[in-house]
């Protein structure tokens, strides 16, 4: 019987489980204060703005070139969170699937 996942597949899932708590915890901080940065500038910007409209004020806060970067900031925080997310999701999935597939190869051999 052809295996989905090897042993090292499992290992290195396990592995990346075991270690990578620190990791994602510090992508999901980056990621909210990025956010919690980009909000606080466009707040900033908009009292600083001496446009006569609040409309045009957030207009002007969101066309300025540091609200831009601060964007750009949360953008990578976020990629870096999602990714680590989906790295955890993929071990989980190794090991669900190396379980599976345990089970199944045991309950075929009680039937033989």
């Amino acid at each position: 019987m052809s295996r989905l996942v090897t042993d090292d597949m499992m290992e290195e899932a396990l592995n990346y489980l075991a270690t990578s708590s620190d990791l994602i915890a510090s992508a999901r901080a980056r990621r909210l204060r990025a956010e919690f940065k980009r909000k606080r500038l466009r707040a900033k910007l908009i009292l600083e703005s001496n446009q006569p409209s609040a409309t045009m004020r957030e207009a002007w806060a969101e066309a300025h070139p540091e609200y831009h970067k601060a964007c750009e900031e949360e953008v990578t925080a976020v990629e870096a969170d999602e990714h680590a997310r989906a790295e955890r999701n993929k071990a989980d999935t190794i090991i669900e699937t190396y379980r599976t597939e345990e089970a199944t190869r045991r309950a075929g051999q009680s039937f033989r």
